[in-house]
């Protein structure tokens, strides 16, 4: 890579924008991209350090993106919304690329504008913060922007309540408004779950129960409290969400692991066709008493058949594996009709009952993945590859010429 120095129009006055950069002049741009079909751009608030990539955390993911840009005809780079100069139309972004001893490192300076932009961002504030970008990105590719935003759980509830062979798998939620709204799904569920409408990796999760004629409120890090009455119960609960919008959903009777907490994670992403294909199922196991099995708070993964093998036999299982698949993909495939965005990945949580029903109990349209833990080498790579290969498609249509579909 040859150096070249660039300097952007008020470079001096954005602490933000280098006035050194280390990327390829427009010439060689030019040469570069006769050869290579994409840009593609992905869209971060996290800071990228200049220099060798992390091994771990969100820079070792937008490295190995990077990584596998490069392998298929394409040109990534990750931007951040603060350095782009609409003004000028001007774009300043990273790229990595091997230094003279052959090792990666990450130069920042001048990049093309994206043609198709594949939305990273890890943070709602954030994601709130940048909107009016987001909003001209979408405008600048054409509509070529996916998984553009967090989703609201009340919102997508109430949408695939719509749709006649998902709805019975969709346990039975409502806004919370008065406390009437907990009184009554008390009155019908032994458990309930109180739910942050905009929030994830199982933070602000509350679970309310009935003991010993007493209800019981649980939070995270087995805190507890009890309540005598139910209006006593409201007013804990409002003491903890305070003026944030929460759901109440019905509590489900699932299959534990020793005791614990199961749920499943389906991993969907669409592949280089743009289809909704299955890249990875795992369950995922709570501590003890955690009232959440999310990895983020202290949850293991398991392999789904260790979990399932421990409760149903063969012929359940096999059937319980295909109603899995089965239905994680027509969820995604609705949730994307319903909201009219574009989307290509999705991580989707589901539970099974002692009777071997599956429920739905969240959608997540920001599923992170790692490049460290026990999990398949080949999985891995695929389920960094296939947002690539998904970019590339929606630019150019087409199948990717030299990748195999798996």
């Amino acid at each position: 890579m040859t150096d070249s120095i660039y300097r952007l129009p008020d470079a001096s006055q954005d602490s933000h924008r280098p006035s050194d950069v280390l990327l390829p002049t427009d010439s060689e741009w030019d040469r570069k991209n006769k050869k290579q079909h994409v840009v593609i751009g992905i869209l971060t608030t996290s800071r990228i350090s200049i220099g060798k990539p992390k091994e771990k955390g969100v820079q070792a993911e937008l490295a190995y993106l990077s990584r596998i840009g490069k392998r298929m005809m394409a040109d990534v780079y990750i931007f951040n919304p603060w350095d782009i100069d609409w003004k000028n139309r001007s774009f300043v972004g990273y790229e990595l690329h091997k230094d003279a001893k052959g090792q990666l490192r990450w130069s920042k300076g001048r990049i093309p504008p994206p043609q198709v932009v594949y939305d990273q961002i890890y943070n709602r504030a954030a994601e709130r913060r940048y909107l009016a970008d987001r909003t001209r990105l979408i405008k600048l590719t054409g509509g070529l922007y996916f998984n553009p935003y967090y989703l609201n759980k009340h919102t997508i509830h109430k949408n695939l309540q719509t749709i006649k062979t998902i709805s019975p798998h969709l346990p039975e939620t409502q806004i919370l408004q008065k406390a009437n709204d907990i009184k009554t799904m008390m009155s019908k569920y032994h458990q309930l779950y109180i739910k942050p409408v905009n929030g994830s990796l199982g933070r602000g999760i509350i679970r309310l129960s009935r003991v010993s004629g007493r209800f019981k409120l649980e939070t995270g890090k087995g805190k507890f409290s009890y309540a005598l009455s139910s209006a006593e119960l409201y007013r804990k609960v409002t003491n903890l969400t305070g003026k944030k919008h929460y759901i109440v959903q019905q509590g489900l009777d699932l299959v534990s692991y020793n005791g614990r907490l199961v749920d499943i994670r389906v991993l969907v992403q669409k592949n280089g066709k743009g289809e909704w294909s299955i890249t990875k199922v795992y369950a995922r196991v709570g501590p003890p008493g955690n009232i959440t099995s999310n990895l983020s708070t202290g949850g293991t993964a398991y392999p789904l058949k260790e979990i399932l093998s421990a409760n149903f036999n063969s012929d359940e299982i096999k059937k319980i594996r295909t109603q899995i698949r089965q239905l994680a993909i027509e969820v995604c495939e609705a949730v994307e009709e319903t909201s009219g965005a574009v989307f290509g990945e999705m991580g989707v949580d589901l539970g099974v009952d002692n009777k071997g029903r599956l429920w739905i109990i969240e959608v997540n349209s920001k599923p992170r993945r790692t490049t460290m833990g026990n999990g398949s080498a080949r999985l891995i790579t695929l389920s960094f590859s296939k947002p690539i290969r998904f970019a590339y498609y929606l630019v150019t249509k087409t199948r990717h010429p030299q990748i195999k579909e798996d």
